[in-house]
């Protein structure tokens, strides 16, 4: 099969990102034989913006040569889920390397996903200064003291941030829709990593990874 690829970085400070997508890439072309990389596209603009030139260049190559476009994570394509499912319906194949068992069902969970990081990222930024400001705390202080209640605050912000993860928030939809046939968390974390889920620290998943989930998500258990 023919494919082109996409990468996309935000800033001009994220190049090493650029690598470890191209790899991801290069990996998964030589899995198989019948693989054949025929372009590669790559551009520094935020997921914000749906209106790119080689993003719309590999994708016109696409269409000139019947080929798939290939991305590393779906979140390079874009933050914007109305914009993923219009070019879905383009006509146009894609394929996300982060996506297990690509499809119209898994496409629909993780493009909400993305959509949904982009907007808790501008608020959990907005949040964390505006707490920051409110406790007095300067930032970049370098001796800076604090009182039990911002490190109070601050756990509580680590416990937000791991609910917020996109790992964690994509494992938790894929281990509610096991627990309806089976509470084993083992059994449970063998499917996660069958299916290509990692981890917040992007990590396999093992038994102890699965009840951290399920109790971090009050998740109900068969």
């Amino acid at each position: 099969m023919k494919y082109v690829a996409y990468y996309r970085v935000s800033t001009s400070k994220q190049s090493l990102g650029l690598d470890a997508q191209r790899n991801a890439v290069c990996n998964f072309i030589s899995s198989d034989e019948a693989n054949i990389l025929i372009s590669e596209y790559q551009e520094k603009e935020s997921g914000k913006c749906n209106h790119r030139k080689e993003l719309n260049n590999a994708i016109n190559e696409c269409k000139q040569k019947n080929a798939t476009l290939v991305i590393s994570k779906l979140d390079r394509l874009s933050r914007n889920i109305s914009f993923i499912f219009q070019l879905k319906d383009s006509g146009v194949n894609f394929l996300a390397l982060d996506v297990p068992n690509f499809n119209t069902l898994t496409l629909g969970i993780f493009a909400s996903l993305a959509q949904s990081e982009r907007e808790l990222i501008s608020q959990r930024t907005k949040d964390a200064l505006r707490a920051k400001k409110m406790q007095g705390v300067v930032l970049g202080a370098p001796n800076a003291h604090f009182t039990s209640e911002q490190i109070k605050s601050a756990s509580i912000a680590r416990k937000q941030i791991a609910l917020d993860n996109e790992n964690n928030m994509r494992a938790k939809i894929m281990i509610e829709a096991l627990l309806v046939n089976t509470s084993n968390c083992s059994q449970i974390a063998r499917k996660l990593n069958e299916n290509g889920f990692r981890t917040s620290k992007n990590s396999l998943f093992d038994c102890k990874a699965v009840k951290r989930i399920i109790e971090r998500y009050q998740l109900v258990l068969t």
